[in-house]
């Protein structure tokens, strides 16, 4: 008796470990990168590199609770005009290689700061063990889906449930493939002197770092910017550099 009941108590665990096992299975494919309503949303495999420069946010300087996870998030943009927007949120760090894409708005972009992407963090985010909206970069691309050495976009106010009424600054989120010596400089479209520089020194090839522009010191005037960076290889001395170019609108509204 002692022998059927070892055998009928390994049988029960078996079981239940094989039941786990597809429960975890099917928890795992509930979060691979698939569409979801309005948008494609998920993990994905890790993205391979192709720029020797990649940008990976490129957003107002704002936080909203970051270290809160809400009940959604939201992204909102200025547009000059109506145009062709490609919005990607992504991982910042790699950790669960999170992934949104090919938004569909519920009505067309158009032009000024009503423009807004939502989403649920209960799909996918709440999932995700302690990823907040932090850990997130987002880039709204302008015209064209792929990234490119001259990027043009609408920095996001990226948030939960409050937003800004006034820009005091924009951050910039970047990648480099390898160890570089860069600088950042930001310009008006119109040309002349830049109007705000920085020296980024030694940047490590793989990791995120940031620029950052105070808009507030002194204040800059409404229109069409260009933030470019430049810098060198550490290992061969080749150029490095990365152009984006964004419309300024102080006044969200």
């Amino acid at each position: 008796m002692q022998g059927i009941g070892r055998k009928r108590n390994s049988l029960l665990m078996l079981v239940a470990a094989l039941a786990c096992a597809t429960l975890c299975a099917q928890a795992q494919d509930d979060l691979q990168y698939q569409q979801r309503a309005n948008r494609y949303e998920g993990t994905k495999g890790k993205p391979v590199a192709g720029f020797d420069v990649e940008l990976l946010s490129a957003r107002v300087d704002f936080s909203d609770n970051p270290e809160r996870l809400g009940e959604r998030f939201q992204a909102r943009f200025f547009l000059e005009r109506p145009t062709e927007v490609h919005l990607v949120v992504r991982e910042l760090d790699y950790r669960y290689f999170y992934w949104l894409d090919r938004v569909r708005p519920q009505t067309p972009w158009r032009s000024g700061y009503g423009n807004v992407a939502d989403w649920p963090t209960r799909d996918v985010i709440r999932q995700l063990d302690g990823l907040r909206i932090s850990d997130l970069g987002v880039v709204a691309r302008l015209e064209r889906e792929s990234p490119s050495a001259v990027e043009k976009v609408a920095p996001v106010v990226f948030y939960q449930s409050q937003f800004p009424t006034q820009v005091t600054g924009y951050v910039f989120h970047f990648r480099i493939r390898e160890d570089a010596k860069l600088k950042g400089a930001v310009y008006k479209a119109s040309g002349g002197a830049p109007v705000f520089s920085v020296d980024l020194g030694r940047q490590r090839g793989g990791r995120p770092f940031s620029v950052s522009w105070n808009v507030t010191t002194p204040r800059a005037s409404e229109g069409v910017y260009r933030l470019v960076l430049s810098g060198y290889a550490l290992s061969n001395n080749d150029p490095v550099s990365q152009v984006v170019q964004f419309y300024h609108q102080p006044e969200i509204k």
